[in-house]
């Protein structure tokens, strides 16, 4: 994800309040000649006025809609992080505005309470990236990480060796780099998890 652009986000916003001045300048001086007329019905606008005005509020609502899809698409990349990451890593937070932070920080929590035994489903939706083709994969470890506890006990994850973990245990392994998933060959050319 890209460093939030605060300052084109305020460039636009003020461009925005320019085009609004602007119309409401045009407005003030079509009220300002209708009074002076002394006209109580509508006086006819004539074809600049109305092609200016139309002209700002096409230009507000162009801004506002390419500040929404930004924005739309900064936090469907948020949400996106959380499905992969329980925490905002450090490169990411540094890119992020404070209100990004704490969009991040309420879906998650959000996404927890729904996967919660006490609120929620009461499974971790996470886990699975890709729905598994057998119980045990094999994983090559690409880290000395140690000893790991397991649900059917410890395994101990070093640099090269290869080992076989629940697929359910061993996806935030794969997440995290702390292994690699390894495809065995049948023999007949097809392979293997």
């Amino acid at each position: 994800m890209h460093i939030v652009q605060e300052e084109l986000v305020r460039l636009i916003f003020s461009e925005v309040d320019e085009h609004n001045a602007q119309t409401e300048a045009i407005v003030s001086e079509l009220r300002r000649k209708q009074e002076e007329s002394g006209e109580e019905g509508g006086q006819e606008v004539d074809e600049v006025t109305a092609t200016t005005m139309c002209l700002h509020y096409e230009c507000i609502k162009r801004n506002k809609r390419m500040l929404l899809i930004y924005m739309s698409e900064r936090m469907q990349r948020l949400r996106d992080m959380r499905w992969c990451q329980r925490t905002l890593p450090e490169a990411q937070r540094a890119r992020c505005c404070q209100s990004e932070i704490q969009f991040y920080t309420d879906y998650s929590r959000a996404l927890s309470t729904f996967m919660s035994r006490a609120e929620g489903v009461g499974m971790d939706l996470t886990l699975d990236t890709r729905p598994p083709k057998d119980t045990f994969v094999n994983v090559r470890g690409l880290k000395d990480s140690g000893e790991v506890i397991l649900s059917y006990g410890r395994a101990t994850i070093l640099y090269g060796t290869i080992i076989s973990l629940p697929s359910e245990e061993a996806e935030p392994l794969l997440r995290d780099g702390t292994v690699e998933l390894v495809e065995w060959d049948d023999g007949f050319g097809r392979n293997k998890q």
